[in-house]
């Protein structure tokens, strides 16, 4: 379920970044909190899709890179433009995950999914 999760998340957060602003429709009201939310839930996905795997230098890097990459195919798209404070905002929702993870079983976590 959380493989599934997991990309079907990516491929749906993925789509969002390279749509023009004015096609979205998915929000939190504020562009920092989706970064926030969207990086947060990637990384509980993958985390709980692949328990096994080194945390910081597997799951946290590979979405610590998405991140970046996100902006430099948006710094492409004449409708994007790259934000460092984005990255950032992609950066505190990782790290918000952190804390939860300590606390929580992934059976807890998948509570929070169902």
């Amino acid at each position: 379920m959380f493989k599934f999760a997991f990309f079907f998340a990516l491929i749906v957060i993925s789509w969002l970044a390279i749509t023009p602003n004015n096609e979205i429709s998915i929000t939190t009201g504020w562009d920092k909190t989706n970064h926030l939310l969207a990086f947060f839930v990637l990384l509980a996905l993958l985390d709980n899709a692949y328990p096994k795997q080194p945390f910081w230098k597997i799951k946290f890097l590979i979405l610590a890179v998405f991140a970046v990459a996100i902006e430099c195919v948006q710094s492409q798209l004449p409708w994007r433009s790259f934000s460092f404070v984005d990255i950032v905002a992609d950066l505190a929702g990782l790290l918000f995950y952190l804390p939860i993870r300590q606390v929580l079983s992934p059976s807890d976590i998948s509570k929070l999914f169902a």
